[in-house]
């Protein structure tokens, strides 16, 4: 009977320890300790990645209040620039709700905090709180700050150009 080199189709118990080690396949595959290594590694990466992700999600979910919140304030300047007429913003620190007047009022998640330092220094924990957006440069300098407990992102509104900057 014809057989492949390496192959042990054919071959009798005597020939096959004979030429252990000289095929293409019969040196390769996995010992049983180097496949337990690499479970065990893939466990401990797992592990790993499983313990870190509820903090990225946390993370997320603050920067993405964050964005809301400067997005809001930036929309509600516009629209009193381009309608030339005063535009109030307010937010309520007891519900998380928040936006301009007569606009879309969004909520913030509840498991994060938002307070505010007003025009005149004063920091707002609960309550209701006021922004007037007058054209063409006349808004209020406010600071929000928003935490989820371990990490907080201050928005800054610039009272001379208007802008919300986002640090944290």
């Amino acid at each position: 009977m014809k057989t492949c080199r390496g192959s042990i189709i054919g071959k009798g118990t005597e020939e096959r320890r004979k030429n252990e080690g000289e095929g293409p396949f019969l040196d390769s595959g996995f010992t049983l300790l180097e496949l337990i290594i690499v479970l065990l590694l893939s466990l401990l990466i797992l592990g790993l990645v499983t313990v870190s992700f509820p903090r990225l999600f946390s993370s997320a979910k603050l920067q993405a209040a964050s964005r809301d919140l400067a997005t809001s304030l930036k929309q509600t300047r516009t629209l009193a620039v381009l309608r030339g007429e005063k535009q109030v913003w307010t937010v309520n620190l007891d519900t998380g709700e928040y936006g301009p007047e007569g606009g879309k009022i969004r909520i913030i998640p509840p498991h994060l905090s938002l307070s505010v330092v007003t025009p005149e220094g004063e920091a707002r924990h609960n309550g209701i709180v006021q922004l007037v957006f007058e054209p063409p440069w006349g808004w209020e300098a406010a600071q929000f700050l928003l935490s989820d407990g371990k990490k907080s992102i201050t928005i800054q509104l610039d009272p001379l150009t208007g802008a919300a900057v986002t640090k944290g």
